[in-house]
């Protein structure tokens, strides 16, 4: 299963994998002031615990280094991640006084 990246002109995009036509995961996120917001990851339940979200995860990171973006974690899923190893990820992780709970993955910006 290739990891696919999408991002339109408004700079919402998603990095997700395919299979037999049908999108099995995604890690969506949009892009504004040089942070980008992750804000849902999701794989269908047929495939959870293959490691999937963590391989769109380290995609996820691997675009914000290579981008210079700081990455603000909306998704509970990556705040974990960040909060599992906050060492390994201080180069990209936007912190602010009203950073983000994880509550809200699987909500679209406004």
């Amino acid at each position: 299963m290739d990891i696919q990246f999408k991002i339109d002109a408004h700079k919402r995009g998603s990095f997700f994998i395919d299979q037999e036509g049908r999108q099995v995961a995604e890690l969506d996120f949009e892009v504004k002031d040089g942070i980008l917001n992750a804000y849902h990851t999701g794989v269908r339940p047929e495939l959870e615990g293959q490691g999937i979200a963590g391989r769109l995860f380290d995609e996820m990171v691997r675009y914000a280094r290579e981008k210079g973006y700081m990455v603000m974690p909306s998704c509970s899923y990556i705040l974990a991640k960040f909060r599992r190893r906050p060492d390994d990820y201080a180069d990209i992780w936007h912190r602010s006084t009203d950073e983000p709970t994880g509550e809200a993955c699987g909500i679209a910006p406004k």
